[in-house]
């Protein structure tokens, strides 16, 4: 007599062959490899900035960055012409040829020469046919601190004569304007500090020259 053993048969869990992965899951490992390599991409790209930052602000003297992060923020409230300039409004009641004949008479005194002046209205009303608001242009000069500055880089041959200029705006109001310079001088690699100082006191020079002419005053303290 035979007996026949039975099995029972349990069901198998395992898969063989390669696992299907659905397109989400692989957009998600895409985009997430995509996202870790530009993180590190910015990582990369900030350390290289810092440093770059770190030795570019050694190569300027201590006033550099504190200066340039004011004109910055000059630029973003007016544009880049009106902050490379320092202004002084002509009083009320001063005339034009009042304030003229004070500029030249006090840059007498500080030994500062006017080369020359350009009545620029004149020649545009001449071209254009057309009546011009006021401006002139008065340049001055320091041969001793020019030659300098020369000697130093020569490009400074555009920033010179120093010039002070006397214009007219929209609203009718008169002003004297000259270029900071400290936008040149607290960025130039190596200047000899003496160098330095006596290109700033022509700046401010310049400036009490334009106080005297805002005054009409040419002997006046300022």
């Amino acid at each position: 007599m035979s007996h026949k053993i039975s099995y029972t048969q349990v069901p198998s869990t395992a898969i063989y062959g390669p696992q299907k992965v659905g397109i989400i899951q692989f957009l998600w490992r895409w985009i997430r490899n995509i996202l870790a390599i530009f993180g590190l991409l910015l990582l990369a790209s900030v350390f290289f900035l810092y440093f770059q930052g770190q030795q570019l602000a050694e190569s300027f003297n201590e006033e550099f960055i504190p200066f340039f992060g004011k004109f910055v923020e000059q630029v973003m409230q007016k544009d880049v012409a009106s902050a490379m300039l320092i202004k002084t409004p002509l009083e009320n009641g001063v005339t034009i040829e009042q304030a003229t004949h004070a500029m030249k008479q006090y840059a007498y005194q500080l030994n500062l020469k006017l080369i020359s002046s350009h009545p620029l209205h004149k020649q545009i009303q001449a071209a254009t046919g057309k009546p011009s608001r006021f401006v002139e242009i008065f340049e001055f000069c320091d041969a001793a601190v020019s030659a300098s500055l020369l000697k130093h880089n020569p490009d400074f041959a555009a920033y010179l004569p120093c010039r002070i200029a006397l214009y007219e705006d929209n609203s009718g109001q008169f002003w004297f304007a000259t270029l900071d310079m400290k936008l040149l001088l607290h960025g130039i690699h190596g200047i000899d500090p003496f160098v330095q100082v006596q290109a700033l006191k022509v700046q401010e020079s310049l400036l009490k020259i334009m106080g005297a002419g805002a005054h009409g005053a040419g002997n006046s303290d300022l």
